[in-house]
């Protein structure tokens, strides 16, 4: 265990990795029914903002999850 005296800080930091988990989730949820070849336009609108989200939400989603596994149990 390398964060004795910050468990507070552990336990926000796995929460926030577990919600941004769920969020990623439903934001695939949501890409699979707004796509880009959907036939309205703003339907089509909405998937390309969606894909958008999506990469800057990996890219978010990853750096939570590299804080995460920096502590030890």
């Amino acid at each position: 265990m390398n964060y004795d005296g910050h468990e507070g800080l552990r336990r926000d930091i796995a929460g926030l990795a577990n919600s941004m988990c769920d969020l990623k989730t439903t934001l695939n949820v949501l890409e699979e029914k707004y796509h880009y070849r959907h036939d309205g336009l703003p339907e089509r609108l909405a998937g390309v903002s969606l894909r958008r989200i999506s990469v800057l939400m990996d890219e978010a989603f990853n750096i939570a999850l590299l804080l995460d596994e920096s502590f030890r149990d």
